[in-house]
């Protein structure tokens, strides 16, 4: 599995805590981040990082995949769980647009094994997005997430590449 994003290591955390799972790649851009798990946010997701099953990459998560996907045999995972920034209309670091347009999707198809699935977090529900993972994927599915606050989150899960 390949995470975008590690955050306060809870999508890891329920990765590592599933038996099917082998290995779980964390790509995050900020080192800080990184060095809080060995501090107080460690706890939260219960070390994350000191699972042997769990590798953490400090690289930006749009230039790891561009590399990881113009490998001769590229490495691939059954899942691709991108939480990085707020989505595709609201990104915090501003080359992660690339993720939600159709050049990231190809890179990150290709990263895919077959019968993968591909998850996009997003704060809010962007129709532009969910129409292009439709024209480019056969099974894509659109998942409401109720907040306490404002609009529902979305998780919009895709596989099976057209």
């Amino acid at each position: 599995m390949l995470v975008g994003g590690l955050g306060v290591g809870f999508s890891a955390r329920e990765a590592l805590d599933n038996p099917r799972v082998s290995r779980v790649d964390v790509v995050e851009l900020e080192p800080q981040v990184i060095a809080w798990h060995e501090d107080e946010l460690g706890e939260a997701a219960e070390y994350v990082h000191r699972d042997p099953r769990c590798r953490i990459h400090n690289a930006d998560i749009v230039a790891w995949i561009a590399e990881a996907s113009a490998a001769d045999q590229p490495g691939r995972f059954d899942v691709i769980c991108l939480d990085t920034d707020n989505g595709p209309d609201w990104t915090v670091v501003e080359n992660n647009n690339r993720l939600y347009e159709a050049a990231g999707l190809e890179q990150l198809t290709r990263l895919l094994t077959p019968g993968g699935v591909l998850s996009f977090w997003s704060a809010n529900a962007v129709d532009s997005f969910e129409a292009l993972l439709r024209g480019r994927f056969a099974t894509v599915e659109a998942v409401e997430v109720v907040v306490a606050r404002g609009v529902p989150d979305m998780v919009y899960l895709a596989s099976d590449p057209l």
